[in-house]
């Protein structure tokens, strides 16, 4: 149960040699956007080594690339790291079935980056690949695709729909990282997105993972009515009762479970399960 994915580049050292200091719950290792085509071998090479020899206390997700003679060296160079899963950007059904067929059939959790407008036509296809564990918005780039503006307004739908893709086939939803600096800004944004219901948010910057963390933490009052439900609930144990003047039944009981298994989760820094 991660609330928080930093994107670090798979081409900068110091980036790598302190993805575990930044407290956020996963890291995803880019091969991507923010490595040029000159140095996607450095990244590769600087990735391989790394992991191959240190021990990491965090969750290592690596975005490979769409491109599919990209996506075969990037493959080959992970192949036996110990990693958590795979980013697969440009997802489609398309993509899913270049990546199954390169990867060979080998086991892996791949998080689907939905970053184009087609792709919200494509959930249902996409989400019966036995690989997929989850859905990624990317709304700088479906702004782009669109023409419009990266705010809580243009994100709504998008949020929205792949927020419905994943809940009805049980994955893990990932929101969009926010490119403003503003603490402020990023901080009612990620808020936006955990009233929504989205598990996790990505992060650009280090500085970006406390808001984003504390966001998704639920609230002390929160947490205290969870308890209180469940403890009522295993008393009486009874799926339906009366508490505080509300009535109480079985969605509202496994809802207050999963929330304080949340809790537990983030506040002993557990494994984290995508």
């Amino acid at each position: 149960m991660a609330r928080s994915f930093l994107f670090i580049p798979g081409n900068v050292p110091r980036m790598l040699q302190n993805m575990d200091v930044f407290e956020a719950d996963a890291v995803i290792i880019d091969f991507e956007d923010s490595v040029s085509v000159s140095e996607k071998e450095d990244a590769r090479l600087l990735t391989e080594r790394f992991l191959s020899n240190h021990e990491v206390s965090v969750d290592v997700y690596i975005r490979i690339n769409a491109d599919k003679a990209l996506m075969k060296a990037d493959l080959n160079a992970i192949d036996s790291l110990p990693i958590a899963g795979i980013v697969l950007p440009k997802a489609s059904p398309e993509t899913l079935n270049v990546f199954e067929f390169l990867n060979e059939n080998k086991p892996c959790h791949v998080i689907a980056l939905i970053e184009t407008p087609i792709a919200f036509f494509k959930f249902e296809e996409m989400a019966t690949h036995a690989c997929i564990k989850g859905f990624f918005l990317g709304g700088v780039d479906l702004m782009h695709a669109l023409g419009g503006t990266l705010c809580s307004q243009s994100l709504l739908y998008p949020r929205s729909k792949l927020l419905m893709a994943a809940r009805a086939h049980n994955l893990y939803a990932i929101d969009t990282p926010w490119t403003s600096t503003d603490e402020a800004a990023l901080t009612r944004d990620a808020k936006e997105a955990a009233a929504l219901g989205f598990d996790a948010k990505a992060a650009i910057h280090p500085n970006q993972v406390h808001p984003i963390n504390q966001a998704f933490m639920p609230s002390q009052t929160r947490i205290e009515e969870a308890k209180r439900i469940v403890a009522m609930h295993e008393k009486n144990g009874s799926m339906r009762f009366s508490l505080d003047g509300q009535m109480i039944d079985k969605p509202v009981i496994e809802h207050a479970k999963t929330l304080l298994k949340k809790v537990r989760t983030y506040q002993s820094g557990g494994e984290n399960d995508v």
